[in-house]
This record gives C-alpha cells, structure tokens and sequence, in this order.
C-alpha cells in the first residue's frame, strides 16, 4: 500500500520498467517529468468518480460580496474542493446555482455541501483507487521517459482496466449516491457515464 507520493511515482515507473527515484526533487529526467504532471494526473483520476475514500462535508462561508446579478449570494468552496457531489440543504443537487472559479453561486442563505476533495494523503486511498491512479500516471509518463505511443495505450488500457474495477467496488459500498452523483453530473454535463476519455492515438 503507498503511503507517499514518491511511492506512486515509483509504482508507475516499475509499471514502465524505468528505475525509481529517492525524491521527486533528484536531478533526473523520471523525477522531473513526474513532479510536473504528478498533480494534474491526481486531480484527473479523483473528478472521475465520486471516491468513498475523498468524500468531505462542509459549511461554506458566505462571501461579503454579492454577486453583480442573477443571484443574491455566493459561498467560498473550500481549497481543496474538485467536484460538487450534493447541496445538502435542499437534500438534492437540483437547487438553481452556479459555480464560478472558487465560489457557488445561488440564491441560498446557506449553503452545505458534500464534494469530492483533493486529498494529498496518500495513506488515505483505498488500494483500488492507489491501483489505478499509478497506471494512469504510468501512461501520462510513457510518451515523455521512453517515446514510445504503444506503451502508453497499453499502460492506458491497464488504467482503464484498473479504474472499472475500483469504481465498481467503491460503488458497492454506496451505490445510491454515487449513481445518482455520477448520473446527475454526467448528464448536466452532456458527457457518458463511464468518465474514461478514449486512450492516446
């Protein structure tokens, strides 16, 4: 089980027959590369479902400055926000509002959501999910450390493997709201369920 970043890193690389590092911080071309795209990779594979594991609740505070029109307040989401999954105080997500760069905008009092957050533990994830964002990061690094387009659609085709098995598990611990949450935002969005883009040609 990882318990570090430096430990997925090196997960991923095993996965592409490259040699770990000591620190993302080594003067090394692995290190490099997987220090830059190491955030974006973690924020990519969390917004694709609504993980058991990154599940949070809050009260969000209401900014002192309304908004120009359309609505009469905003609250401040919190920093390590990436995915609204309810409002809670209508017990449902239909209530009218609006996200706007780190504010929800609506026309709410208060405003009490539950969200999928950007959790840095890594001690945290539950091992399925620690499965597939390694092979997701195995495949964001294959192009940049070996060149080679066929490695990364097979480390894809092992992320997209590893995130249907997590996500169903993780389902089956709280299959009605993460149905509901998924089909809710994916049809919002006018997107497919699955949230797996199509792997690198």
């Amino acid at each position: 089980m990882a318990t570090s970043d430096i430990e997925l890193v090196n997960r991923s690389l095993a996965l592409l027959g490259v040699d770990s590092v000591t620190s993302l911080s080594d003067n090394n071309k692995p290190a490099s590369v997987a220090s830059i795209i190491l955030d974006d990779t973690r924020s990519a594979v969390f917004r694709s479902h609504p993980w058991n594991c990154l599940i949070k609740r809050a009260s969000l505070p209401k900014d002192v400055v309304a908004p120009a029109y359309g609505y009469a307040n905003k609250f401040v989401l919190p920093s390590d926000y990436l995915r609204l999954l309810a409002i809670e105080d209508s017990g449902t997500i239909s209530t009218p509002y609006q996200i706007e760069g780190a504010f929800i905008l609506s026309d709410n009092d208060s405003m009490k959501i539950k969200y999928v957050s950007l959790e840095t533990d890594v001690s945290k994830y539950d091992s399925l999910l620690v499965d597939a964002l390694c092979a997701r990061l195995a495949a964001d690094l294959a192009q940049p450390l070996l060149q080679s387009t066929s490695i990364m659609q097979e480390m894809w085709r092992m992320y997209e493997l590893k995130l249907r098995e997590a996500r169903f598990v993780d389902a089956q611990e709280n299959a009605q709201d993460v149905l509901e949450a998924d089909y809710w935002i994916d049809s919002r969005l006018g997107t497919p369920n699955t949230n797996i883009s199509p792997p690198p040609r």
